[in-house]
């Protein structure tokens, strides 16, 4: 199972889908999990991979159908009150969540699970929840789920999550912290991407010689380009520092509208092509 972390903005969606083409491309069996229902998920991963939504109230609900609450907990979803028992208790929705996530691994029906998780405060709470849940409750169902989930958690040869960033100055910073918050809660590190990275042949590298003859506003342009150029070496430099890693660079696209099509062919770029 995989567990694609980062701040909100940085491309978590985009990097999901990227991972299934790859995975679905070697051949594997592939499931994503989308929390809250991200219906791009279903239009940006290929055929073949299965899309499944898993939100906080539908996964409560299967908990307790599944503890043989039967009619109760439908009524209780029914009327809203399944919401305010969840928040009665701090950290079931997000136990329930990974629960839920921990049955579709479990059921041996993928090679490989890959979970779309929420933005950084939320990822990270989401994952310190099973220890927080551990410390308070002393046994019975609840008990039992958060161990099999930390089990999960913790097993390297199961589980690892992958930190998707951004070559900016604060997408980093937070992504070094998210680093720390993961290596707290003993899960392993599967892997880390930068993401839209302008590739470095769009740069126009002059002479000073040669600059001293463009108009003012295109050399300054050029100058521009090329600082932030630097800054964007600089921060992914940080970030290698961070991990004790190599970083997978997935290259800018020039587009507002991504598409199948387009992730398929970062996907190429990123991995090469299939074996025939």
């Amino acid at each position: 199972m995989l567990l694609v972390l980062g701040k909100g903005g940085v491309g978590r969606t985009t990097t999901t889908a990227l991972l299934a083409h790859g995975a679905h491309a070697a051949g594997l069996k592939v499931l994503v999990v989308a929390i809250d229902g991200k219906s791009s998920l279903h239009r940006l991963c290929p055929d073949g991979v299965d899309v499944r939504s898993v939100s906080a109230g539908s996964a409560l609900e299967d908990y307790l159908l599944d503890q043989g609450f039967g009619n109760f907990a439908r009524r209780l979803a029914q009327s809203g009150v399944i919401e305010v028992v969840g928040a009665a208790a701090p950290g079931i929705h997000d136990l329930v969540v990974l629960g839920k996530v921990k049955q579709f691994a479990n059921a041996g029906q993928h090679d490989v699970v890959i979970l779309d998780a929420p933005a950084t405060g939320h990822a990270t709470s989401m994952l310190s929840s099973v220890s927080g849940l551990l410390d308070i409750v002393e046994g019975g169902p609840i008990r039992e789920q958060a161990l099999d989930v930390q089990r999960l958690l913790m097993d390297a040869g199961r589980c690892g999550a992958v930190v998707v960033t951004k070559a900016e100055t604060t997408p980093v910073n937070e992504s070094i912290e998210l680093i720390s918050a993961i290596h707290s809660v003993d899960v392993a590190l599967a892997g880390a991407i930068v993401n839209a990275v302008e590739p470095d042949d769009l740069l126009i590298n002059l002479s000073k010689k040669e600059r001293s003859h463009l108009p003012a506003e295109v050399a300054e342009v050029i100058e521009a380009a090329i600082a932030r150029h630097q800054q964007s070496r600089h921060n992914i430099g940080r970030f290698v520092d961070a991990l004790g890693n190599s970083v997978m660079e997935v290259e800018k696209l020039a587009t507002a509208d991504l598409n199948r099509d387009l992730v398929a062919k970062l996907s190429t770029a990123a991995y090469g092509e299939p074996d025939s």
